[in-house]
């Protein structure tokens, strides 16, 4: 869903309560895992930095929420783990978030985080992570 937040208190007060708990959820566990994070409005969702590159950013959509993995190569390791959720390139969509979930979540973002600097994108341009020229 388009937002007009500017900072992400904003966009965190503009969601549903459900919504919000859950996304609050993911933020929380980002920010404890990973302590020197830099959170922002980068492409019109939360998104979390580490050493200056976007690593991850969670959004409210229309019909899902979701978890967004910037250097999305790196989510092959999780290949079977990943095989129930509803995934595009770079994103794990979910309505609810199932205990399940938030421990695979747990083990994505302290993974991605840690392994950034292997991804065949650390160093390029966030454009060329989605427009397919970074392949």
């Amino acid at each position: 869903m388009k937002t007009k937040a500017t900072n992400t208190t904003d966009y965190f007060a503009g969601l549903a309560e459900d919504r919000r708990f859950a996304l609050g959820t993911i933020r929380q566990m980002i920010l404890d895992i990973w302590p020197s994070v830099v959170e922002d409005m980068s492409l019109g969702m939360p998104t979390y930095h580490l050493d200056g590159e976007a690593f991850c950013a969670i959004a409210s959509q229309k019909n899902f929420m979701a978890l967004y993995i910037m250097p999305y190569d790196l989510l092959n390791a999780f290949t079977l783990d990943l095989r129930i959720y509803d995934t595009g390139k770079s994103c794990i969509r979910f309505k609810r978030l199932e205990p399940a979930t938030l421990e695979l979540f747990d083990r994505i973002i302290k993974y991605t985080g840690s392994q950034m600097h292997t991804s065949r994108f650390h160093g390029k341009p966030e454009n060329m992570r989605y427009n397919g020229k970074a392949h």
